[in-house]
């Protein structure tokens, strides 16, 4: 977190503190509270330098108690204060809980509570007097729709978009959640193709599904009929997996070859 100029837990840029802190300068984010140090990777637990970044997941409830992700961050754990998390994370190669608050930026393992932002209070309007001088009563609203449909009205008119997550979260959550034999070496070219940071979309632009074909041709084209399946089966697997969460709005293997023509191409 060395040099930061957002914040890792939140993304806040705007509304951060720095405070001088043994030689060096401790921000804190006043949007979530996290702090760290900008002149090294330090743990807000114990200090300590030993810190790892492994990938987690941003949750919300969007109804009930269902959980939706929306996308995936890179959260630094202390090998010290993290060490149960960070353990099972490395050993079972498993993104860390969702609801889990790191040590490492968080010191006590709570969530400190943000800033109160102040509430400025609504200017009251002058009461509106008749030509006699005298005040009239003001003229109750009166709405025929119940409170609870004006309620439910409002909640459908604002419908929360989907965050599309990089490449790279991309790719992990696709990995964590994928069963049966999957090709690593395809999706780790597959993401050094598109830019591990630039977000998924750039696989819904119009020429993506040609430029995914090209790209495919240029690297499996003259191999061996089982690796050349198994990449497209990785590849068709990965975009069908991101299209159900919503991160895509297209098919971009549209135009792969199918099974019986990747074998016939390879004869």
């Amino acid at each position: 977190m060395a040099g930061v100029v957002e914040c890792a837990s939140c993304g806040e840029r705007e509304e951060l503190r720095g405070e001088s802190y043994k030689g060096d300068i401790r921000v804190t984010c006043l949007s979530c509270g996290a702090r760290w140090t900008r002149g090294a990777a330090r743990c807000a637990g114990c200090d300590g330098s030993d810190i790892v970044e492994r990938p987690q997941a941003m949750t919300r409830h969007s109804r009930g108690n269902q959980l939706s992700i929306i996308g995936w961050r890179e959260v630094p754990l202390c090998r010290a204060c993290d060490a149960e998390v960070l353990e099972t994370s490395l050993a079972q190669n498993v993104p860390v809980p969702g609801d889990y608050v790191s040590v490492c930026l968080y010191g006590n393992g709570q969530r400190p509570a943000p800033h109160p932002v102040p509430v400025t209070a609504p200017r009251s309007q002058p009461a509106v007097r008749s030509p006699e001088g005298s005040e009239a009563p003001p003229t109750p609203v009166r709405s025929n729709t119940p409170p609870a449909r004006r309620r439910e009205g409002r909640s459908r008119a604002r419908p929360e978009p989907t965050v599309v997550p990089t490449v790279r979260q991309a790719i992990a959550a696709f990995f964590a959640g994928a069963s049966g034999e999957v090709d690593h070496t395809a999706l780790v070219l597959l993401g050094t193709h598109l830019g591990s940071h630039n977000r998924l979309g750039v696989l819904d632009e119009p020429s993506a599904a040609d430029a995914l074909a090209a790209w495919y041709q240029g690297h499996w084209g003259h191999r061996n009929g089982s690796a050349q399946q198994r990449a497209l089966d990785t590849l068709r697997r990965a975009v069908a997996f991101w299209g159900a969460r919503g991160w895509l709005t297209s098919d971009p293997a549209a135009k792969l070859p199918s099974a019986g023509s990747a074998e016939r191409e390879c004869e």
